[in-house]
Formats: C-alpha cells, sequence, structure tokens
C-alpha cells in the first residue's frame, strides 16, 4: 500500500468513526418514524423514546455500525480518492471537478455499500425490536449469530440491492457538494474551521435528498430478518432483493408519502454526521499531510 493510500484509508476510518458517534441518536429516530412513529415529528419521536426507554435508547445499535463504520469509510475514502486521481488525472488544469467527484464518489458507493450492508441489517433489527420485533437480541453479535445459523450467512445481506440503490447516488451527490463547496470555502488558501462543518452539512443535507426513498425500502426489508423467503411480505424478484415488491407495497399502502416517512430525522442525522464525518476527515487528512512533509 503506497503512503497516500494509506492516508486515504486512515482518514477514512477516523471520518467512520465521527458520523456514528455524532449522528447514530438522530439515525435511531429516522428508523423509528420509518417503521412506527410517521404520524409523529421529530421531536416528539426523540421525546418518546427518551420517555419510554432512556437516553441510552439513541444509541440501541451502534456498535455494529460502529464497528462498520471505521472499515467501510475506510473502503468509500480510499476507493473515492483512487477513482478521482484516475479520472482526473488528464485535467489537471480544469477546476472545479464537478463531474469527476460525482462519479467518483457513486462507483466508491458501491464498494461502501458491500461492506456497511450486514451492519445495516443489524443495526435496523436492535432499533426495532421492542417496538416491532418480538426477539430480544442481547447485541449484534447476537443479532447476527442467529441470522447466519438460521438463515444461512447470505441472510445478512438482506437488503443489499436497496443499500446499492441508496448508496450510488448518496455518495455521488454527498462527494459532488462537499467538494465544491469546500472548493468555494478554500479559494482564498486554507479551509477553514466553519467551512469544513458547512461543507460536510450540505453534503449530507443533498445526499438525503438524493437517496431517502431507497433508505426507507433498505429499512423495511431488513427488519424482515426473522421470515423465512416463503413466509416474508416482500419477494424477491429477478434479484432485485425484494426491493420491487416493497416499492409497491409503500405506494399502495401509503402513496409518495410513504418514502419520505421520517425524513426531517434523516436531514438532521445526515448534516450533523457528514458535518462530524468531514470535519474529521479534512483535519486527518492535513495532519498526516503536514507529518509527511516534515519528515
Amino acid at each position: 500500500m503506497s503512503l497516500q493510500s494509506f492516508q486515504d484509508t486512515f482518514c477514512g476510518a477516523v471520518a467512520g468513526f465521527s458520523f456514528r458517534f455524532f449522528g447514530h441518536p438522530f439515525d435511531t429516530v429516522k428508523v423509528r418514524m420509518q417503521m412506527n412513529d410517521k404520524k409523529r415529528s421529530f421531536v416528539q419521536s426523540a421525546i418518546k423514546i427518551f420517555h419510554k426507554e432512556g437516553i441510552f435508547a439513541y444509541y440501541k445499535g451502534m456498535l455494529s455500525p460502529l464497528l462498520a463504520d471505521i472499515p467501510s469509510n475506510a473502503v468509500l475514502f480510499g476507493i473515492y480518492e483512487y477513482v478521482f486521481r484516475q479520472i482526473s488525472s488528464n485535467n489537471q488544469e480544469k477546476k472545479p471537478y464537478f463531474l469527476e467527484w460525482f462519479i467518483a464518489g457513486g462507483v466508491a458507493g458501491i464498494g461502501y455499500a458491500i461492506v456497511v450492508c450486514p451492519a445495516e441489517m443489524t443495526k435496523c433489527v436492535l432499533q426495532m425490536q421492542k417496538e416491532y420485533l418480538h426477539k430480544q437480541f442481547k447485541s449484534p453479535f447476537h443479532c447476527f449469530a442467529y441470522a447466519v445459523k438460521n438463515y444461512g450467512i447470505g441472510s445478512v445481506f438482506k437488503g443489499l440491492v436497496a443499500t446499492i440503490l441508496r448508496d450510488i447516488p448518496q455518495n455521488a451527490t454527498f462527494f459532488a457538494t462537499y467538494e465544491y463547496s469546500k472548493y468555494i470555502f478554500s479559494k482564498n488558501g486554507d479551509l477553514p474551521f466553519y467551512g469544513a462543518l458547512i461543507s460536510g452539512a450540505l453534503g449530507g443535507f443533498t445526499c438525503c435528498l438524493a437517496s431517502y426513498p431507497m433508505d426507507v425500502v433498505k429499512t423495511q426489508l431488513q427488519v424482515e430478518i426473522k421470515e423465512t423467503l416463503q413466509n416474508r411480505k416482500f419477494k424477491p424478484r429477478f434479484y432485485d432483493g425484494g426491493v420491487t415488491e416493497c416499492v409497491k407495497y409503500i405506494w399502495q399502502t401509503q402513496g409518495y408519502k410513504g418514502f419520505w416517512s421520517g425524513v426531517e430525522s434523516c436531514i438532521i442525522y445526515y448534516m450533523v454526521g457528514c458535518a462530524a464525518q468531514f470535519t474529521g476527515y479534512y483535519y486527518a487528512q492535513s495532519l498526516l499531510t503536514n507529518y509527511s512533509k516534515k519528515h
């Protein structure tokens, strides 16, 4: 591994930790709203969780995505930086690289989805088990082991197609927005701290709008972990992982509003998480770059 690849991977790991630690409470509220708090506001849902389950309920299911976010973000940023360097190498004078940012982000989203899918499944199940599921899993590892033992290793990749369909537009729009905002804020020199925060938050806002309907579909698919293939509400068609049936069900029962249930919590989640994520990434990258120059 080259020094540049190591830096990209390490900084991606820092970004993954930052995103999960600051964003997970908002993710918990988002998942609850997607499943059964559709008529409540973000604040009402958050208060309900606190009153019924206490403050630590906001961090339910955090361990599995936290453990996954570090390697998955390392993969995400590693692929993104590599693809971007490859497709922009012949356009050194062209700035900003809007199309290149968009393409590199979309490609990176595929690798990210494959790595993060098992953790997303266990996270959704743990976040919903008191409200929606009867089986009480003690930990992410308990949930993971239960799925593998009863339904095979493929069960932990339930919702993979939906995750990929979510993460391609999500990361394409995110990186394009973030990089362009960073470009604007750093025209006169180094990127200021507030510039990193705002750039990350804007990226989080746009990527949420680009990917939210498929995120709702993914959540619906992944909480069906205990159902056998025959008993599932959303049966797969042509290797779509049940996406087509789930989309039809949401449209027929809730209309277009069903695809945007809980979107306000998701916007807050991504804006907070992405602001922390990219601020962590940018400053980790700056520290490593300065260190390598001195040594």
